[in-house]
């Protein structure tokens, strides 16, 4: 399902070399302030990537590329072996999938994107989870505790228990847990963190592990192979007249 592919929010595996020294001490206002500083703030998104999907169903590989205006529009075009599959675009109400292949669309309440990917997020969590920021509880809210080489914080945020892995060595966030209320869990990891000019730094490879059936989970990792921040883009989207609608 070429859909799948669109909440890349977000994630990654990450390598590491051995780190022997001890675990810096950290306070939760030191833990608190990396998660801020982390989080960029931003106009325009846009990125190109590489793209793979694991589940029970199907193991499918591609490409992506994704251009974001915050508070508006998600345009995504998806290719398999270089050839447009489908293209999407995403608004605050709703969503349209064109599918390049079978010459259909549907369109369908941006809400539905929660029942697909088993997780409860509204359209601004969508954007920033793509972006690689994440979703920031109030710190008074926030337990920290360590284990490993990291500092574990843990805070609730409207309906979503929020679990902050942030590395005690390096302060960058390596992984993330989102539970919604019907205690379902995604997973997001980072890694390859890049500068982007005066942004800061961003992830550049992530894994996102979300709830596929009652039974699995499947995952997508995405690899961006470029990025730009707060450069405009155009939204190329529209339905051709010989296409089905197929809900």
């Amino acid at each position: 399902m070429y859909l799948v592919f669109l909440l890349i929010l977000f994630s990654c595996g990450t390598s590491r070399r051995l780190i022997t020294a001890p675990l810096p001490e950290r306070t939760k206002s030191d833990i608190y302030t990396a998660l801020v500083n982390r989080n960029i703030d931003f106009k325009w998104f846009s990125g190109r990537m590489s793209t793979e999907l694991d589940s029970p169903d199907e193991h499918v590989s591609g490409s992506m590329a994704i251009r974001m205006k915050k508070d508006s529009l998600i345009w995504v075009v998806v290719k398999k072996f270089g050839i447009e599959a489908a293209r999407v675009l995403i608004d605050r109400e709703k969503y349209t999938v064109l599918y390049r292949l079978e010459s259909m669309y549907e369109t369908s309440p941006v809400s539905k994107l929660n029942e697909l990917f088993s997780v409860a997020a509204n359209f601004d969590d969508m954007q920033q989870l793509i972006f690689g920021n994440v979703i920031l509880a109030d710190s008074s809210s926030m337990m920290i505790r360590k284990d490993s080489i990291y500092y574990i914080a843990e805070a609730t945020h409207d309906d979503l228990h929020l679990k902050y892995y942030v590395n005690g060595y390096t302060m960058e966030l390596d992984k993330m847990a989102i539970t919604d209320k019907m205690n379902r869990t995604a997973q997001a990891m980072y890694s390859d963190y890049k500068h982007i000019g005066r942004h800061g730094k961003v992830s550049f490879d992530r894994t996102l592990i979300f709830p596929y059936n009652d039974e699995h989970d499947a995952s997508i990792n995405i690899r961006f192979s470029e990025m730009d921040i707060d450069v405009a883009k155009e939204f190329k989207f529209s339905i051709p007249e010989s296409y089905e609608k197929i809900n």
